[in-house]
């Protein structure tokens, strides 16, 4: 995509952008304050027909109320016949009402306007519940017993004149009908199409009046009950939901009228509240269009006016890309682009002047690059002789090892772990089943050379060797007497004066095992025996000076005498192990330090109470995952068995 299209399309994405968020935001504005028109709206409608229902309420229980002082209904000799026509002529003056009964007290029917159900005892419930709690007037609305129809009752208690005795209840029936003249038709504006749904219900939510669904008056509970209850604020409360606007205003009373605890509730559905919104809509697009179209038209003219230079200079780019270095570029501007244009050119015979310069390193170059090769093929020549010796090293040294079935034909149950840091190393096993008479001897040891690689595997053959001729050749049995002796040997063999010195040479740690008593002796230089006693959880640690063999101060007996020597008595399924120090040396875990002394032997322990097969592999499982980040640090052995 070239620069012009970019830049048109940036232009065209500017403009619509622009235009979107102003839309946006203006349709945001007028569906707020249409909103807030309609929340004003039918707040004060809330209130007017709150206050319309009240009055009403009120002036027809005054109504009864002063029809109930009518001496005629307070004569209590008066004929049952005189006061049906008393009763009729009430109903006359007054339309509203549908009929008018009197009762005595004990609810029994002793006249009515429309001649019902006369003699008849009313039920003691609704609005005699409310007398009968000690109240002189009470307004329910119900289905009437008598005229089986809904209406609302007014009720008021007679008394005889002049002695005020309690000698009846006057009660007038108006339709629910009636309360439709009273609260009408209500919409938002003047817009019959955004018809307002009222509904009245009272304190358990049972609907008292609908003008949306009459049918559902006295028969079922307002479908919104539990969302319009919890408003309790005085006044009228506005609730909004995802389909619905809700105006909510609890019955207040009018003048001495305390209420009846009804709630009224206006609502009406967000589609027909917001109609007008649409017509903004569009009025606002039909504004807007004009001007957008027309500013994309200037957006495509500036987009084309500014991008014509750039593609000349495009253009002569590429001509230099391709090595034209004479190519001509409109350098006629003085704004950014004619600037820019100069610098090429400069930048032009500069690189003229450096390409032929670059010409002259290149020969040179490649002069040295021939002469690279050639040292990088001698360098590979010889590498791989040092690695083809090497590993010649690593099996003349695994040939000094002795095999591991040597010591699993005495101790079935035992095992080595040998990491050597660089192929080969430092660390060496050495163990042989010897008889001296009529008594065989197991003798194993461990041995960590100073240094690793070739200089510790030098060491390490060293020490092997010398191992089998101080114990088969020279019969050496006691395990000091063998250190003694070998660091002499190793001595003599480095030509060091023993005056001198020096800590190089190794640490050793030597058991020797009489196969029929189970006794152990134990000497060491540096290695100490780790000992698990069967069902013991604790490993008991035998420690040996910290000497390095072949750099011990005196002759053999002086030693001799700095060695130490323990005697243990052993028994079936000890488990005894030997170990280099390159486990608890080596680096790695979270914070990348060293595994320790402590942690070794808490492993040691830990994995002491399955197989020693299933040790070992706790042990280098273990060492693998600690050390997985970091590159090993020294030579690992360890050497483990089972007592049998």
């Amino acid at each position: 995509m070239n620069i012009y299209a970019k830049l048109t399309i940036l232009c065209l994405f500017l403009v619509l952008f622009t235009a979107g968020v102003l839309s946006f935001f203006a349709d945001q504005k007028v569906e707020q304050t249409l909103k807030e028109e309609i929340v004003s709206s039918m707040t004060q409608q809330s209130k007017g027909i709150s206050s319309d229902i009240g009055r009403f309420m009120f002036s027809r229980l005054n109504d009864i109320r002063m029809a109930s002082k009518n001496p005629y209904f307070r004569n209590i000799n008066a004929n049952p016949e005189q006061l049906t026509q008393r009763l009729q002529e009430l109903e006359n003056l007054n339309g509203l009402y549908y009929s008018f009964s009197l009762f005595d007290t004990d609810r029994i029917r002793i006249a009515d306007s429309k001649r019902i159900s006369i003699g008849k005892q009313h039920s003691a419930s609704l609005y005699w519940e409310t007398l009968m709690d000690g109240n002189e007037t009470a307004v329910d609305v119900s289905k009437s017993e008598s005229v089986g129809r809904v209406v609302i009752h007014y009720a008021s208690k007679v008394t005889s004149f002049p002695d005020n005795n309690e000698v009846g209840v006057l009660v007038g029936r108006i339709l629910v009908n009636e309360l439709f003249k009273i609260v009408g038709e209500y919409s938002l504006s003047s817009d019959t199409l955004r018809n307002l749904d009222i509904n009245l219900i009272d304190k358990d939510g049972l609907v008292l009046y609908s003008n949306s669904d009459p049918s559902k008056i006295l028969n079922s509970t307002y479908e919104n009950f539990e969302l319009v209850s919890s408003l309790q604020e005085p006044g009228v409360n506005f609730l909004e939901t995802q389909d619905a606007l809700y105006f909510v205003s609890r019955e207040t009373g009018y003048l001495s009228f305390t209420g009846n605890d009804w709630t009224l509730i206006l609502s009406i559905p967000k589609e027909r509240a917001f109609l007008p919104l649409a017509q903004i809509r569009e009025q606002i697009l039909l504004a807007v269009l004009p001007v957008l179209i027309l500013t994309i038209v200037l957006a495509l003219i500036a987009a084309n006016v500014f991008v014509k230079p750039i593609v000349k200079l495009s253009q002569a780019a590429e001509e230099l890309s391709k090595g034209n270095l004479d190519i001509e570029l409109p350098t006629g501007s003085k704004d950014e682009i004619g600037k820019l244009a100069q610098q090429m050119a400069q930048t032009s015979q500069s690189l003229i002047g450096q390409i032929e310069e670059q010409r002259q390193t290149n020969k040179q170059l490649i002069d040295q690059k021939t002469q690279i090769e050639m040292q990088k093929n001698q360098l590979v020549s010889v590498s791989s002789q040092i690695r083809d010796s090497i590993s010649y090293a690593e099996r003349i040294q695994r040939s000094t090892l002795p095999p591991l079935n040597t010591l699993q034909s005495v101790f079935p149950d035992s095992f080595v772990t040998y990491k050597p840091k660089d192929i080969i190393g430092g660390d060496f096993y050495w163990f042989e089943r010897v008889r001296r008479g009529n008594n065989e001897y197991m003798i194993i040891a461990c041995g960590d050379c100073t240094g690793h690689g070739v200089p510790g595997a030098i060491m390490s053959i060293m020490g092997s060797n010398q191992l089998t001729n101080i114990i088969y050749y020279q019969n050496y049995l006691d395990p000091k007497k063998i250190i003694s002796r070998l660091d002499k040997v190793i001595k003599f063999e480095l030509q060091r004066d023993t005056d001198e010195v020096n800590r190089d040479g190794m640490e050793i740690g030597i058991c020797v095992i009489d196969l029929d008593t189970l006794k152990m002796e134990y000497a060491g230089a540096g290695i100490p025996l780790r000992l698990m006693k069967h069902g013991s959880e604790e490993l008991t640690i035998y420690k040996s000076p910290r000497q390095m063999v072949g750099g011990i101060e005196g002759d053999e007996q002086e030693v001799f005498a700095q060695l130490t020597k323990e005697t243990i008595q052993l028994d079936v399924k000890d488990r005894i192990f030997l170990s280099s120090d390159g486990f608890q040396d080596q680096f790695g875990g979270e914070f990348d330090k060293k595994f320790m002394s402590k942690n070794f032997n808490r492993l040691i322990e830990r994995s002491s109470s399955g197989t020693i097969e299933e040790q070992k592999k706790t042990i280098e499982k273990t060492f693998s995952e600690w050390s997985k980040n970091t590159s090993q640090t020294d030579d690992v052995c360890v050497l483990g068995f089972e007592i049998k």
